[in-house]
């Protein structure tokens, strides 16, 4: 571990930070790396089979595994496909300037996250299946709401109540699921695979955007005017491109609502368990059905219902709050808030600057698409090559790479310089935002899943209030819609101004790496020197691993992708 006087480093890209921190599994993984002389078609082969292996791990995962799954991607194509006209419906359909749409998109992001705040809390103590059943249910019925109404006030109250409240129900619950109904071995594999069908939605949303908007701009024969007031809008309801678009979202939601009425609230026993089990059982519909008292009677089942762990909000908080490692992990949430700006500025800067820059039929959607076809394939490959590697390695690798990105647009105003924007936009992603929830979900004690997965996702909706304002202000500021004689635009210095916000994530998250990877702190938080705890760590070892957050303490030493293994840590040179 760190000792305190080298808590800050320089960009841990060397192999002494992993030395350090992965002494043990460098020589467990060293086997299976390719040597120098190993052909490429071989190590592609290599990758492949883990690949394969990681989906052979997952065939005897319960239903609910899949509907998991298939939840993700109905909401996630719902969520994609607004979210990408978001600011352009509220402009095109209701008349509202730059800024008041993008401080509307940064309010609903913002208000998801307080929202979550408060149900984190009522994820645990209800449960997977009933948060699901509802959330969907009132999301599908704001989406109504919104393609139907022509009113303002309407509209902001479903954008600003009802969904958000909705959407605080979506992302923390599946999530919570997935660890649910998977065990330590598959459990890696299985959220990279979650964040893969994600983006599945996202590449269907892309070109159905793009051929929406091509058919309704033709069709109206250059009459698809913008709607200059309110009244105007309240007036009068067309079927415009905006509004077909959230009507296939609205199709997507009522079908998450009848998947979502099958899921049972069970979860799958640990690998260990089912090791102590003389004779392990396939499970059935009695054996799903049965209560938490018959499971335990019955150590041979596979999978058992499960008994939320319910206890007050100020209960859950408090004791929450008093762990070291969530207020490392809470840290490390707050520093990739700048990060997380760039993918909000693809849902409200990017479709207005393509537009302005490069025409009405600009394809904004195919170019929105090659982040999820890059994600898709990459994350299970990633996945598979650096199962070993510590989550928060990976964070740090990939936001350096996606922070970066922003430059291409700032060096030049073209779609290639788009199209290199969103592909290595796209790479870092693939490193990073999947290994966060891996890392979330090793740090969160069972039963409190949700508490943690609402802070989880607070910075991905809170970074929407400033970047929403701040999406409307430098479009009217240095991308406007309609050009007065003699001025330009000047869409580079916009994207200057994102890419130096940006890059403030990775770099901080270098400078406070000794405190986020819990380095030199003790079990109680306190700072101790790496001798006194090499001298106690025979002693320790034992109480360690019986604590209930012995993983937490130890966060650089195990992966919750492979099982936790007793490990003795190697004297610092």
């Amino acid at each position: 571990m760190h000792s305190r006087r080298r808590s800050v480093v320089a960009i841990p890209l060397s192999d002494s930070i992993s030395h350090r921190h992965y002494s043990n599994n460098k020589h467990k993984t060293m086997s299976s790396q390719p040597s120098t002389g190993m052909s490429i078609s071989t190590m592609i082969r290599q990758q492949l089979t883990k690949v394969a292996s990681g989906f052979t791990s997952l065939s005897n995962s319960p239903p609910e595994l899949h509907k998991a799954y298939l939840l993700k991607f109905l909401d996630s194509y719902a969520y994609f496909s607004f979210s990408l006209v978001f600011t352009l419906f509220l402009s095109d359909d209701f008349g509202m300037s730059d800024i008041q749409a993008g401080t509307i998109y940064g309010a609903w992001g913002a208000l998801i996250t307080i929202f979550g705040l408060f149900t984190g809390t009522v994820i645990d103590n209800l449960g997977v299946a009933k948060c699901l059943r509802i959330g969907f249910v009132l999301s599908f019925m704001s989406r109504v709401v919104i393609l139907t109404c022509t009113s303002r006030e309407v509209l902001l109250a479903c954008l600003l109540i009802t969904l958000p409240f909705s959407n605080c129900l979506g992302i923390p619950v599946l999530t919570v699921g997935i660890r649910r109904y998977t065990n330590e071995e598959n459990r890696g594999f299985a959220f990279g695979l979650f964040y893969v069908v994600m983006n599945v939605g996202a590449l269907v949303a892309g070109p159905l955007v793009d051929v929406l908007t091509v058919y309704y701009n033709e069709k109206a024969d250059g009459d698809n005017e913008i709607i200059a007031d309110a009244a105007t809008a309240s007036s009068s309801w067309t079927m415009t491109s905006n509004r077909a678009i959230i009507l296939s979202g609205v199709v997507a939601n009522f079908i998450a609502v009848i998947v979502a009425f099958t899921v049972r609230e069970i979860k799958v026993d640990s690998a260990d368990s089912a090791k102590q089990s003389p004779k392990p059982m396939k499970p059935s519909t009695s054996s799903l059905l049965s209560s938490a008292d018959d499971s335990e009677n019955n150590p041979g089942s596979t999978f058992s219902k499960f008994r939320p762990l319910q206890g007050s909000s100020y209960e859950i908080l408090s004791d929450t709050w008093k762990s070291p490692n969530f207020r490392r992990y809470l840290v490390l949430c707050l520093l990739t808030i700048n990060v997380r700006m760039v993918f909000r500025h693809m849902d409200a800067t990017l479709p207005k600057y393509m537009i302005r820059e490069f025409g009405e039929n600009t394809p904004k959607g195919r170019v929105y698409t090659i982040n999820p076809a890059i994600i898709i394939v990459l994350v299970p490959i990633i996945q598979a090559a650096t199962t070993a590697v510590d989550p928060l390695l990976m964070i740090h690798r990939g936001t350096y790479i996606s922070a970066l990105s922003v430059f291409f647009l700032a060096i030049s105003t073209s779609l290639p310089s788009c199209v290199l924007f969103v592909t290595m936009l796209s790479i870092g992603e693939a490193i990073w935002s999947p290994r966060l929830y891996d890392y979330t979900m090793s740090v969160a004690q069972e039963g409190r899943e949700g508490t943690y997965m609402a802070l989880s996702s607070a910075p991905l909706f809170l970074a929407k209030l400033p970047v929403g304002f701040l999406s409307g202000y430098l479009l009217e500021e240095y991308c406007p819609e309609h050009l007065e004689e003699g001025e330009v635009r000047r869409s580079r210095t916009m994207w200057l101004i994102i890419g130096l916000s940006t890059i403030f994530s990775p770099v901080m998250i270098t400078l406070l790496w000794g405190y986020i990877s819990g380095g030199g702190e003790k079990n109680d938080g306190t700072s101790a020197n790496n001798g006194e705890r090499l001298a106690d760590a025979g002693e320790e070892s034992t109480e360690d691993d019986l604590s209930e957050h012995s993983y937490q303490h130890k966060p650089l030493i195990s992966n919750i992708s492979l099982p936790r293994v007793r490990q003795k840590e190697r004297p610092l040179v």
